[in-house]
């Protein structure tokens, strides 16, 4: 059977529930884009992961990675890259991996090698890096401070995945200067009724992605939606489908979903939201 290249959503969602893992999409077995759900999501695999680009330093995202540094040096693992905007580094130093929360594990070495368990490497915005035969460029978004998207490309091919974020023009103008990105996931995390929390809290609805949409200028784009959350999922998932946003075959994505790279191949959806 021939190989098809894709990404996979070990968690897709908001926050972290009994059935719901947050978020982390899986791009390689080592390689990942955030750490929300390493554990439920890979198993024993979890130590396979060397390689993290954050989108933000947001507990739903990085809350498995201080575990998997646990497990790392205490199963003689390789060295974990965790490849972020510098913000967000300084935010995880300062606050994370502190010594208080959770040790250092960048000045703590791996046994029986001068390497540290936890190395970072800062990223820069709209910089493309090269790792496996994918690349990865970060793009700016408007949630947090340091907070970015990816376009991920393989044989020409794009996915983009914003990750948390508000209105940002940003995302837009990003999909209208490549025609290679054929599938945007993108974060509605609450219903329309919680605008003025979506704006306090940089999340989009429904409502204010249907009028974002607005500024794409191409119909050949897939739309996913991601993070929602939980607790008001199925509310969103609704007014999705009224508003007409999932776009081009599109679906809100769930754990363990693949989307390939092939562009006219269609989503591996474990099952409607």
């Amino acid at each position: 059977m021939e190989h098809k290249d894709f990404i996979r959503f070990l968690g897709a969602n908001g926050a972290r529930t009994k059935s719901k893992g947050a978020t982390c999409i899986q791009i390689t077995d080592r390689m990942v884009i955030d750490g929300g759900n390493l554990i439920y999501g890979l198993g024993e695999k979890m130590l396979e992961v060397d390689t993290i680009f954050l989108t933000h330093a947001h507990l739903d995202h990085v809350c498995d990675i201080p575990f998997l540094a646990d497990e790392v040096i205490s199963n003689n693992k390789n060295q974990i890259t965790i490849y972020a905007h510098p913000a967000v580094i300084r935010i995880l130093q300062e606050h994370l991996f502190n010594n208080l929360i959770w040790p250092d594990f960048s000045r703590i070495r791996l046994p029986h090698s001068e390497k540290s368990v936890i190395r970072y490497e800062a990223i820069e915005p709209g910089r493309s890096y090269e790792m496996e035969g994918y690349t990865l460029t970060p793009v700016k978004t408007e949630h947090t401070e340091g907070s970015c998207g990816y376009v991920i490309k393989k044989g020409g091919a794009g996915i983009f995945v914003t990750a948390d974020t508000y209105c940002c023009d940003a995302i837009w103008e990003e999909l209208n200067a490549d025609e290679e990105i054929h599938t945007l996931c993108i974060d509605v995390s609450f219903p329309s009724r919680f605008e003025k929390l979506a704006y306090e809290s940089k999340h989009l609805t429904p409502r204010l992605l249907s009028s974002e949409l607005e500024k794409l200028r191409r119909d050949d784009v897939r739309v996913c939606l991601m993070h929602l959350k939980p607790s008001v999922g199925s509310e969103v998932a609704l007014e999705a489908r009224e508003y007409g946003i999932l776009r081009e075959d599109g679906i809100i994505l769930q754990d363990n979903d693949i989307i390939y790279f092939e562009k006219n191949e269609r989503i591996n959806n474990v099952k409607e939201y």
